[in-house]
């Protein structure tokens, strides 16, 4: 039982070990990095003018993020989770780009809040 538990922890270990080389011939061995999936939800989409909306970030992989809201206070914002304010009537797109090192990602809700007096 002994051996089988040495050989489960190498065989992890070259399973979770990802070998890269350079042009110039070196190896490195560095840890997989994805891109970013911008994902975003909110406590409410149908509000009264002069409220607001918490908008909870559900993206993956970000290391920064850029939001812009139509017709809200902040119109943009680089907070993770921001709180927007509305102050007209309407119905409004929400959009937020995800970024990392591998890239970005931007997903657009068309039509998503929607303010009511």
């Amino acid at each position: 039982m002994k051996a089988y538990r040495h050989l489960f922890g190498l065989l992890l270990i070259i399973f979770l070990t990802v070998q890269c080389s350079s042009d110039d011939g070196n190896e490195d061995n560095l840890p997989p990095v994805a891109g970013p999936i911008a994902d975003f939800a909110s406590n409410t989409t149908t509000i009264r003018a002069g409220t607001g909306v918490q908008f909870v970030n559900r993206s993956t992989n970000g290391t920064s993020f850029e939001w812009s809201f139509e017709g809200g206070t902040p119109a943009t914002s680089t907070e993770v989770e921001p709180f927007v304010n509305y102050a007209a009537t309407g119905i409004y797109s929400v959009s937020l780009t995800a970024i990392n090192d591998e890239g970005s990602n931007t997903l657009n809700k068309e039509n998503f809040i929607t303010v009511v007096d």
